[in-house]
């Protein structure tokens, strides 16, 4: 019995440092990942100029912001990456509904065709931004 007791004990002592092994915990997102998170985030950024605006390379935030608004977008293949600049294809598809409380469409959603489009992104101060756009 005193022996099951310090297996126990063992393998709750071993178990609760398992998880720290030295490391904090936080994980950081590959490149990879900020640069998707900069792609598809985008449609819920086209409410706001600002934070739209912010979402590009400076002077190249397209002035259709609210075109971007009514489009879901998603990484659709590998991304083509080429020091700080990466190269990605993208789906963009309609049916989305605007979130934003200056929408005023109506709650309406886009009956925007489906297409795919290879956006360029840039890294600037260790943060993706988006280069080129095209919608279709």
């Amino acid at each position: 019995m005193k022996l099951k007791k310090l297996v126990v004990a063992a393998l709750l002592l071993s178990a609760s440092t398992w998880g720290g092994c030295g490391s904090s915990g936080v994980v950081k997102p590959t490149d990879e990942q900020n640069a998707f998170a900069s792609v598809e985030g985008l449609g819920d950024l086209a409410g706001d100029d600002q934070m739209f605006a912010s979402a590009f390379v400076a002077g190249a935030a397209p002035k259709n912001r609210k075109d971007y608004g009514e489009r879901g977008y998603q990484v659709n293949g590998e991304p083509a990456f080429d020091g700080d600049s990466v190269t990605v294809p993208v789906k963009i598809f309609g049916g989305v509904h605007a979130t934003s409380s200056g929408d005023t469409r109506g709650g309406k959603a886009s009956s925007v065709a489906e297409t795919e489009q290879v956006w360029t992104l840039q890294r600037i101060d260790g943060q993706w931004k988006i280069k080129d756009a095209p919608l279709g």
